[in-house]
């Protein structure tokens, strides 16, 4: 392939990945994608709970919307779940204290997490190299746009990034914090302000290590990309992220209605251009949570892949659910109702169902009563 096409290719390939780029028309199967190749048959499938069963979108998302404000002024979560919960049920200072500095440590977590799996691989000399080109050529060019969309016109940011010199890249770490950074007197924000900057800062979260995994798939392939997701979320991000929501959010219990409120809270999957969530009860002890929308989901089936999709999805996702509820409880049950392929556009993306196991189960796993569930 000519260099000139290849470079071609490669842009379109990342203009797909662009925050909102899924939700365009006229996006189609893409050359270089397939040319990357992927192992589609030796992977971990999880099964669902049952094949024939498909879930049509109904409820949509309510947690971003401010134009209903239930007077709660919640301080965190550390109360009741809240079935119809949105960011506004928090007091302004929550927001501005808590709920935006929770946000960039989870933030923190996830890029650390890529450059320390990436160095452990392939050296600290690859990692700088994989890590400034991801900031360079994906998340710098956004961060005016990200500006303007989501903080108040007031709220100014200087790329630090901007002063490292080419020479001094090596041994220098990419500055992530300092764009949605919380600034003092974040408090006498309007609560529309600090819900803005809340979700501007999910997009952000997504963009980095987006472009952290673009970067290694144009490297190394999807396989290797998909493997080194896998072990650091696993591994290194839920484990840090699990006590960040207990320091920052006052999530701390480990029943099934924690970790829903985990859930509602996630950084990594709030309402916007990537995701669409919603949250049932319908049992004290089950809990429901379905993505109507997953960027994952609208990229590769726009771009006519869905078994790669449905490797990304397997890959990533069940094992995200498995660990973390574990850290709960090690009998929360995790059941998969729906999940890539899709069988209608019109379908969810995915369904998960959440429950405890009865000690009746085979794999009920028996807790010492001075033992704290979820840790050894």
């Amino acid at each position: 392939m000519p260099d000139q096409a290849a470079d071609a290719e490669l842009d379109d390939f990342l203009a797909i990945r662009k925050p909102g780029a899924h939700l365009e028309e006229g996006v189609v199967e893409d050359e270089f994608v397939i040319s990357l190749g992927v192992d589609l048959t030796n992977y971990p499938k999880f099964p669902r709970v049952d094949d024939a069963v498909t879930y049509p979108k109904a409820q949509l998302d309510i947690r971003q919307e401010t134009d209903v404000d239930s007077g709660a002024e919640l301080d965190d979560y550390s109360g009741p779940y809240r079935p119809d919960l949105r960011f506004t049920d928090f007091s302004k200072q929550a927001l501005a204290e808590k709920v935006l500095p929770w946000s960039e440590a989870y933030m923190v977590v996830c890029v650390d997490a890529w450059a320390e799996e990436v160095t452990k691989r392939y050296g600290a000399e690859t990692m700088a190299e994989i890590e400034w080109q991801a900031w360079t050529d994906q998340i710098a060019p956004e961060l005016e746009r990200m500006r303007q969309e989501y903080l108040p016109a007031d709220v100014t940011y200087e790329d630090p990034n901007q002063q490292v010199s080419a020479e001094d890249r090596a041994s220098t770490r990419v500055v992530y914090t300092g764009l949605f950074t919380p600034r003092p007197g974040g408090e006498e924000r309007t609560k529309p302000e600090l819900v803005s900057w809340f979700l501007g800062s999910h997009e952000y979260l997504l963009q980095c290590i987006e472009a952290w995994a673009t970067q290694i798939t144009v490297r190394y392939g999807l396989d290797t990309m998909f493997d080194i997701q896998y072990t650091l979320w696993g591994d290194t991000v839920l484990p840090a992220v699990k006590k960040l929501k207990e320091s920052y959010l006052g999530i701390t219990g480990t029943g099934v209605e924690d970790w829903m409120k985990d859930l509602q809270l996630d950084a990594t999957a709030l309402p916007g251009k990537a995701f669409d969530l919603t949250f049932e009860m319908p049992e004290p002890d089950v809990g429901i949570m379905t993505f109507n929308r997953c960027v994952a989901v609208d990229q590769w089936e726009s771009m006519g892949r869905p078994d790669i999709l449905e490797k990304n999805c397997h890959s990533t996702c069940p094992k995200s659910m498995i660990v973390t509820t574990k850290f709960y409880d090690p009998n929360m049950k995790v059941d998969i109702l729906a999940i890539p392929p899709r069988k209608d556009d019109d379908d969810v993306c995915c369904k998960w169902r959440f429950s405890m196991r009865e000690e009746s189960d085979p794999e009920y796993v028996p807790v010492a009563l001075s033992a704290k569930p979820g840790q050894d």
